[in-house]
């Protein structure tokens, strides 16, 4: 039996769509990958339909987020099982065991982003607004203007926002270690989507070309998005890696010095994409725009 049939026998699934997916045998990085993503994309269009179709709730947004979240936290919670047996029982090292994990959440945080927004591109704009709150939709339509002039000039603020909830998202983490994770995944992948969503629908009303609206308006802020998004997972792990380290290990343990360096090591990492992201954002955005306004 193979390192993920082990894990995967040894913990209960968090959900029925867990539990299916589980019968299908798993060998590779690239399989685990995969069904984690269609797990987690699952997870995330059941959550919508219920609370939008099936049991219509005036925060619709905010349900769909809780129970995409619960839903993810047990895989969280093996991926982090897979990068501790890697280091300590295979010998991996860490570098290379804590990017196969970073690649693992990524994978989830893309694939509800996804379907997020396909979603929310079907959604009416006047349910989106009403219902998915927790992405500041009750702004005004005005507020979701997709120009340049949003993000040029606005680097600083970007830079202090995004380190101040990455800082957030580590004490979660530190605290409630998968489930703070797994916040840090479903609400960046929650919020980005449909706000994207947005900012598209209320441009395509004055749009010359709605087709090369959208496929600007994607290019525009898909790279900051993917770049928070990564920094918020890496600092995640890295709060997790510390909780259980200094939980567990004694200072006379080397185990714990060990953590203690792969916890800096990932939060200069973290700190360096929220730089990036903030760069990013404040120049790409207004650079691909302006061919559209």
């Amino acid at each position: 039996m193979n390192m993920f049939a082990n894990i995967r026998s040894a913990e209960e699934p968090g959900s029925v769509i867990g539990a299916t997916l589980d019968h299908i045998k798993v060998e590779s990085d690239f399989r685990w990958n995969l069904l984690i993503g269609i797990e987690a994309a699952l997870a995330v269009f059941i959550g919508v339909v219920v609370t939008t179709v099936i049991i219509p709730m005036s925060e619709a947004g905010l349900a769909s987020l809780a129970i995409a979240t619960a839903a993810i936290v047990p895989r969280v919670n093996q991926i982090l099982r897979i990068n501790r047996e890697r280091i300590w029982d295979q010998g991996v090292g860490g570098w290379t065991a804590n990017r196969k994990s970073i690649v693992s959440g990524t994978v989830i945080l893309v694939s509800m982003l996804v379907v997020w927004a396909i979603l929310a591109s079907i959604i009416e704009r006047d349910i989106l607004v009403e219902r998915f709150t927790f992405v500041g939709a009750a702004y005004p339509s005005e507020q979701f203007v997709l120009t340049g002039d949003r993000f040029a000039g606005h680097g600083w603020q970007f830079f202090f926002n995004n380190t101040a909830i990455l800082i957030l998202f580590f004490w979660f983490s530190f605290m409630f270690r998968s489930l703070g994770a797994s916040l840090a995944l479903g609400w960046n992948a929650g919020r980005w989507s449909i706000t994207l969503v947005l900012l598209t629908k209320v441009g395509l009303e004055s749009a010359a070309d709605p087709t090369m609206y959208i496929i600007y308006a994607f290019l525009a802020l898909i790279p900051h998005i993917i770049l928070e998004g990564l920094a918020y997972i890496v600092g995640s792990l890295a709060g997790i890696f510390l909780s259980r380290g200094v939980t567990i290990y004694g200072f006379t343990n080397p185990r714990l010095y060990k953590v203690l360096n792969a916890v800096l090591v990932l939060a200069i990492i973290a700190f360096v994409i929220v730089i990036i992201g903030a760069i990013v954002e404040n120049y790409w955005p207004a650079y691909i725009l302006q061919f559209v306004e």
